[in-house]
């Protein structure tokens, strides 16, 4: 869940930057639209914390094609020949469960990495997770975003909440229009940009649905204080 405290939140405040965490159920995630096409069967690569998927991966026998989150080819990664079971630096998941020995773990290595959605097991290590979360952030503004009350509120919301990555790039990378609403602070811009939420559908088969979004989202140009988001 979200770290956010709404009962202590000052509605005069000017804006916040919050370590947010996702609240989706396991097997939800977002992803960006692709801009390269990927092979059918490719495995997506997601961020527990944020719940967005990051890149992707497709082959056998422990050599994979590796793609980013837009669909770009990276490479070829192997797995190493020997390595243990649980490393510090690799996170295994099988079926959307932490594996270890056949147990079910609900936190293993929090926030240590990254997590593979798929039926079967694929050992990540920290520096392909390192590449692929470089990749999703490659041209955005290192300066953090800062939220309203009211807007961070919302990342509580099950179905309101939104990656800041996703957020970020909207502002950076979509399409800018006037905020209509904002009547008296002209400051205000609002930009779209597509994205897609995946729900798992059927666990065993590991069939996912797939909807595509309008992310819209509201910030203050003159001190990039987002105002108000919400996807359609």
């Amino acid at each position: 869940m979200s770290d956010v405290d709404i009962s202590s939140f000052d509605y005069n405040d000017i804006g916040r930057v919050y370590d947010f965490k996702s609240p989706l159920h396991v097997g939800e995630y977002f992803a960006l639209e692709l801009t390269s096409p990927i092979p059918p069967g490719s495995v997506p690569v997601v961020d527990q914390d944020s719940g967005m998927c990051i890149g992707y991966l497709f082959g056998i026998s422990g050599v994979y094609d590796v793609y980013d989150a837009t669909g770009e080819y990276l490479g070829k990664y192997e797995l190493p020949l020997e390595s243990p079971l649980i490393d510090p630096l690799d996170i295994i998941l099988l079926g959307g469960w932490f594996l270890k020995n056949g147990a079910k773990l609900v936190t293993l290595l929090k926030g240590g990495g990254a997590s593979l959605v798929k039926a079967g097991s694929i050992k990540l290590t920290e520096h392909l997770v390192s590449l692929l979360r470089g990749r999703l952030k490659l041209g955005l503004s290192p300066r953090a975003l800062k939220f309203l009350p009211q807007a961070a509120a919302h990342m509580d919301d099950i179905n309101r909440y939104v990656p800041v990555t996703l957020i970020e790039r909207a502002i950076r990378y979509g399409k800018r229009g006037a905020d209509y609403k904002a009547v008296v602070d002209k400051g205000f811009k609002r930009y779209e940009i597509k994205m897609t939420k995946y729900r798992l559908k059927d666990k065993g088969k590991q069939i996912y649905e797939k909807q595509d979004y309008i992310l819209e989202v509201v910030v203050n140009e003159r001190d990039w204080v987002v105002k108000h988001f919400l996807y359609k």
